[in-house]
């Protein structure tokens, strides 16, 4: 089976920080009240004029990140500006709204709480969309991310499918879609010869399970995984083993039930990056093109 690269995805990475990040998003700043300097600046902006009142006052918003998750968000060489995919077209997507953010670094697990408290305005961390979040929260999907066998490099074990991990031991990233969809196929596929599921804190934990030899394969999201796997051995250390697309699921900016302005603006906003082109050149810029949608849309998990 030919080996799909990993060294495409070979971007720097650095060191995590331990503490949160706060940073200022990258619109445009002025010594004048935030709510002049914004509507003065954008009286003829649609897109800042589909914004709630109370954002267009404050000329920004608060937005929840957990920075460990590359190529999305990680911390860069300097230990405290946060980067990634997702900065990138947040960057874009404020600057086309007209307005600042500021960028919270916290536990992963803590930021839909927060959101529900109101903390932050908009959370956006690589979360999956799915029909059982949207019970409680809306998506603005902007990334359609597929998942990934990550094994070493040769694939002695043969892996091609889901179905080819039946009876061997994967890790996975704990309370993950990747472990959710591990469970289905030992309900299904590998009921008569199950899946050992060795869960771990963090993806790179999981690769390097594979890595040690105590797993067999990892199942992530495909970007995580190539991108984790590139920082070993020149990125010549392991491969993705499936031939084909492992339930692709839509990735987006979450937002509280009720919010439907923001929300609305941020998807309006994004829709036009695609529009003109700036989306698909982030994410070139990334390697990731093919994850690339045609239209960014609400709720978009089925």
């Amino acid at each position: 089976m030919p080996q799909r690269t990993l060294g495409r995805m070979a971007f720097a990475i650095s060191g995590l920080a331990l503490s949160a990040v706060l940073v200022a998003g990258c619109a445009g700043t002025s010594d004048a009240p935030a709510s002049e300097s914004a509507a003065g600046a954008n009286a003829e902006n649609e897109f800042f004029q589909a914004l709630p009142a109370a954002v267009q006052e404050a000329g920004s918003v608060s937005v929840g990140t957990e920075a460990y998750y590359p190529p999305y968000e990680y911390i860069d060489t300097d230990g405290s500006t946060i980067v990634g995919l997702d900065i990138d077209l947040l960057d874009a997507v404020t600057e086309r709204l007209g307005i600042d953010y500021k960028l919270e670094n916290v536990a992963f697990d803590t930021l839909l709480p927060s959101l529900d408290a109101e903390r932050y305005d908009v959370v956006v961390a690589g979360i999956t969309d799915t029909v059982e979040r949207q019970a409680n929260y809306d998506f603005v999907d902007y990334f359609a991310a597929d998942q990934a066998i990550i094994v070493t490099a040769g694939n002695e074990a043969g892996i091609s499918s889901m179905a080819d991990l039946c009876g061997l031991t994967v890790s996975v990233l704990v309370d993950s879609t990747q472990q959710s969809l591990l469970e289905e196929q030992n309900a299904a596929a590998c009921a008569s010869d199950p899946i050992d599921i060795l869960t771990q804190q963090s993806d790179t934990e999981a690769l390097m399970q594979v890595q040690s030899g105590r797993a067999a394969a990892l199942l992530t999201q495909e970007a995580v995984g190539m991108y984790n796997a590139s920082q070993i051995g020149g990125g010549t250390a392991f491969e993705v083993a499936n031939e084909g697309s492992i339930e692709p699921m839509p990735l987006g900016y979450v937002f509280a039930k009720g919010n439907d302005e923001l929300r609305d603006a941020f998807q309006k906003a994004l829709q036009s990056l695609v529009d003109d082109g700036t989306y698909d050149e982030i994410l070139s810029s990334y390697s990731l093109i093919n994850a690339a949608l045609d239209e960014i849309t609400v709720n978009g998990a089925e």
